[in-house]
């Protein structure tokens, strides 16, 4: 993708809202940007429709115990990752094998953080 596309970000509102701040997406760190750009990455190359992603992450959400306000930005992007690693595998785009394997790389470090 070039810089000068622009990739319209699917409108979600109320409870599965993305952290934003003016109307763009905002993040607490590095992490939390990339698991956003990877699920619209793919969904923009066509891998699968938003809605596909949306409602996972809404039952997500709803799999949390009750809380009071909004989720703060860490809360929010690890049920956004649950959703993504829910879709790849219902996809068939990863297995639970290679995506369990894959996390386990990161936490002992055989792969290293993107920076």
């Amino acid at each position: 993708m070039s810089v000068a596309t622009t990739v319209k970000i699917p409108e979600m509102s109320g409870s599965i809202a993305y952290p934003r701040k003016n109307g763009e997406p905002v993040f607490d760190a590095p992490w939390q940007s990339r698991a956003f750009g990877m699920v619209v990455r793919l969904h923009t190359a066509g891998l699968y429709p938003w809605d596909d992603f949306k409602a996972l992450l809404i039952d997500e959400i709803a799999k949390q115990p009750c809380h009071e306000g909004p989720l703060d930005s860490t809360q929010y992007y690890l049920q956004w990752v649950n959703a993504f690693w829910r879709l790849l595998v219902s996809k068939g785009l990863l297995s639970e094998e290679e995506m369990k394997t894959r996390a386990n790389e990161f936490q002992v470090g055989i792969r290293q953080e993107v920076y």
